[in-house]
């Protein structure tokens, strides 16, 4: 698949409320004992391989390679 699938976009509201439901996710881990890196790390790889499922390595890797200039942009923090 293209990296095309990744333009399209879900709404705002359904982004937010899947951010909530991971950090949530995360917060329940960290109750349990884990360590928040630990949970950063492995939250990422379930991500990256679940999007290599549904796009594809090719479009996972544009995608990916796209991603510094907006972490130098700040736009993740």
């Amino acid at each position: 698949m293209s990296s095309d699938a990744f333009q399209t976009d879900p709404t705002d509201q359904e982004r937010l409320a899947a951010m909530r439901v991971i950090a949530d996710a995360m917060e329940e881990g960290m109750r349990q004992g884990l360590h928040r890196d630990s949970l950063t790390v492995g939250c990422f790889s379930v991500i990256l391989q679940m999007m290599v499922e549904l796009y594809g390595r090719d479009a996972v890797r544009t995608m990916v390679a796209g991603i510094e200039p907006r972490i130098v942009a700040g736009d993740f923090g």
